[in-house]
C-alpha cells in the first residue's frame, strides 16, 4: 500500500501560507507529495523546490479561473492534483493545513486498517481553526472533513475544494452511507486566518473574485469577531515553531468568551462547541 500527499498553491509567500510546513508535516508517512503550483509572482515555485525531498513532485499550472463562482476553481484544481497521485490512498492537505507529528503513526495505521475494507472510500479528520493568532481558535467553524481518499477513481473533490464525494453521488461522502467513510478525531491544524492583517484583507479580496466574479465587492479592512473564540493551550506541530516565534498577535488581550454577552445569544442559536 502506498500513500500520496497532494496540495494546490499559488503566491504562498505573498499571502503567508505555511505550505512548506504543511508539506513537511506529512512527508514521513507518504510515498510521494504532488504539489500543483499556480503561476506565481513571489518565488513560490522556488520555495517548493527548495524543500529538497525526492518525494515532492511539482506540477506547474496556470490556474486560469473560468468559473469565478462559489470557489469552483479550487475543486477543479484539487481534482487535477489528485489525478496526478499514484498512491493507493491520497492525503489532501491545503496550503494552510498542518498535521502534528504526534499523530503521524496513528494516521498511517488508520489508513492501513481502512485499506483492508473495500467499502471505505475516505477518512474524515477533525479541524482546529486558528483565528487571528496561534493561541486563539474558533470551535464553531466547520469541524470535520474528508482529507484521506481511496485513490481508485471513485471519488472527486466538489464545491470550493473542502469536500469530497463519490462520482455520481449527489452529496458529499460524509452525508452518505456510513460504510463509505471512517471518522477520526485526529486534528488538522488550520492556520488560514493567522497572518498579518493586511494579508488577510488581500487574501479575502482575491477569494471574493473566485466566489462572486469580477463584480465582487472588495474591502480595505478586516474585522475580527472574537465572540465565540476559545484559548488554545496545547502544543503546535514542531514544523510551525519558527513561524510562531516570529509572529506578533494583532488581537487585544484575551478575554474569555463566557464574559462576553454576545456569546450567550450565539450559544442559544448554535449550541455549545468546546
Amino acid at each position: 500500500m502506498k500513500i500520496s500527499g497532494f496540495t494546490i498553491v499559488k503566491n504562498a509567500i505573498r499571502l503567508e501560507y505555511p505550505v512548506v510546513e504543511s508539506i513537511q508535516s506529512i512527508l514521513p508517512i507518504v510515498d510521494e507529495y504532488v504539489v500543483l503550483v499556480g503561476k506565481s509572482e513571489d518565488g513560490t515555485l522556488d520555495m517548493i523546490r527548495a524543500i529538497g525531498s525526492d518525494k515532492v513532485r511539482i506540477v506547474e499550472n496556470e490556474w486560469r479561473d473560468d468559473f469565478k463562482w462559489e470557489g469552483e476553481i479550487f475543486s477543479h484544481l484539487t481534482n487535477i492534483a489528485m489525478n496526478e497521485c499514484k498512491g493507493d490512498w491520497a492525503f489532501s492537505l491545503q496550503a494552510d493545513e498542518v498535521i502534528h507529528e504526534k499523530d503521524l503513526q496513528g494516521l498511517k495505521q488508520l489508513v492501513e486498517e481502512c485499506d483492508k475494507k473495500p467499502l471505505v472510500k475516505a477518512i474524515s479528520l477533525r479541524f482546529i481553526h486558528f483565528y487571528g493568532d496561534y493561541w486563539t481558535y474558533n470551535p464553531y467553524s466547520h469541524r470535520k472533513a474528508c482529507r484521506i481518499i481511496r485513490n481508485s477513481g471513485e471519488v472527486r473533490n466538489i464545491g470550493d475544494g473542502v469536500a469530497f464525494a463519490l462520482i455520481g453521488a449527489p452529496r458529499r461522502i460524509l452525508e452518505g452511507p456510513k460504510e463509505h467513510y471512517v471518522k477520526s478525531n485526529i486534528p488538522i491544524y488550520h492556520y488560514t486566518s493567522v497572518k498579518d492583517t493586511a494579508k488577510l484583507v488581500e487574501k479575502a479580496n482575491l477569494l471574493r473574485v473566485h466566489y462572486r466574479g469580477d463584480k465582487a465587492q472588495l474591502s480595505d479592512t478586516f474585522h475580527y469577531d472574537l465572540t465565540m473564540m476559545k484559548r488554545f493551550r496545547k502544543s503546535h506541530p514542531k514544523v510551525m515553531e519558527k513561524r510562531i516565534a516570529e509572529f506578533r498577535s494583532p488581537l487585544p488581550p484575551y478575554r474569555s468568551r463566557w464574559l462576553k454577552p454576545g456569546f450567550y445569544s450565539y450559544l442559544l442559536k448554535h449550541g455549545y462547541k468546546g
